[in-house]
């Protein structure tokens, strides 16, 4: 009787821990999908791997961009004092190039008062909200990447996080060199030198 007991006991353990690991929240889901890419280990499956790219995926669906498009622009509205945060996350993602400046506007936020770690933001108008503008122009294959990058460092749950803006750039001129197109975008250092190393 005590090893049918203890044969349901384990029986009832593992059915239940499998169905605990089926319930996973997908943030768990998707840490271990980043964590097994970064020990270098395979995906078991061209179905699993494909789940781990959407897992690691910030955005609830795909951006939308056209084919047509070589360049498009990155213009993200975020928190004041999360500047910081999306700026090293940009930098270890290997974008060299940024521009920020500071805004101020009305969304669902207008109205109130932002307080963070002690400082107060747009005290001195209560109908407008301050923000800061991070402008990128990345080529058309690395606008998911980025965008992800930005939600993951910006990102609180709260109203008031932000948002980001797509538009197309259908040039680019350097004006030290007068290099156009993908090799003016190109900096050392950036995305694809980190690409071609690894």
């Amino acid at each position: 009787q005590l090893r049918h007991s203890h044969a349901f006991r384990t029986s009832f353990m593992s059915s239940t821990t499998a169905i605990a690991a089926q319930l996973r929240p997908l943030s768990a889901f998707r840490a271990s999908a980043r964590r097994g890419c970064a020990r270098g280990v395979a995906p078991t499956s061209r179905r699993v791997e494909t789940i781990a790219r959407a897992e690691q995926r910030t955005t609830v669906a795909p951006i939308s961009v056209d084919d047509d498009v070589p360049f498009y622009q990155v213009r993200a509205m975020i928190r004041p004092w999360r500047l910081s945060g999306v700026i090293d996350a940009l930098n270890k993602y290997g974008i060299r190039g940024l521009t920020t400046y500071a805004v101020h506007g009305a969304g669902v936020q207008i109205g109130t008062v932002e307080r963070y770690a002690g400082s107060t933001f747009d005290e001195s108008n209560a109908n407008l909200v301050e923000k800061v503008v991070v402008e990128i122009v990345v080529v058309r294959e690395q606008c998911q990447e980025v965008v992800d990058v930005i939600v993951d460092a910006a990102q609180t749950g709260e109203i008031g996080d932000g948002k980001i803006f797509l538009s197309p750039v259908h040039d680019i001129v350097r004006i030290r060199t007068g290099e156009v197109g993908a090799a003016a975008e190109k900096m050392a250092g950036g995305r694809s030198d980190m690409k071609a190393k690894a």
